[in-house]
């Protein structure tokens, strides 16, 4: 199981609760992937590539 996380600005005033939320997922076995904003947006590939190979590395 896979949670990709894009941060962002909204991000900023959510820190804690983005943290619980994380801590209760991961204790039910999800992974999770976080890419910045900005390189989801300017190297959409790259970030795309990382997922891959997870998905690759995990199946």
């Amino acid at each position: 199981m896979l949670a990709i996380e894009i941060d962002g600005s909204s991000h900023y005033y959510k820190q804690e609760y983005d943290k619980a939320r994380q801590d209760k997922l991961e204790a039910l076995g999800i992974i999770f992937l976080r890419f910045s904003e900005s390189d989801a947006k300017k190297h959409t590939e790259s970030v795309v590539m990382e997922i891959e190979k997870w998905l690759i590395k995990n199946a």
